[in-house]
């Protein structure tokens, strides 16, 4: 897996603690939660409309861009704990 350069760019505001559960169903690896702050803007614009950006932490996966939260999981997103229930 190639790291996401968003982490390092956005780590002061990565909401790892709470969302350290969450994966990409497509690849499953890891997915950050930021804040939509100045330096994530700089590098996502549309990231103004929204307070939180998700991206997935693998640089190859399809959902390394990411898309603005609102209050609902993306679709692309689930919990850890649910793949290994299912599975």
């Amino acid at each position: 897996m190639n790291i996401n350069p968003l982490i390092e760019l956005a780590r002061p505001d990565r909401r790892a603690v709470c969302c350290n559960d969450d994966i990409c169903t497509v690849c499953g690896s890891p997915v950050s939660t930021y804040n939509a702050n100045a330096d994530l803007v700089d590098q996502r614009p549309e990231a103004s409309n929204w307070d939180w950006w998700c991206a997935c932490d693998n640089a190859d996966c399809v959902h390394a861009y990411g898309e603005g939260l609102f209050q609902e999981p993306l679709g692309w997103m689930d919990k850890a704990d649910a793949q290994h229930k299912a599975g």
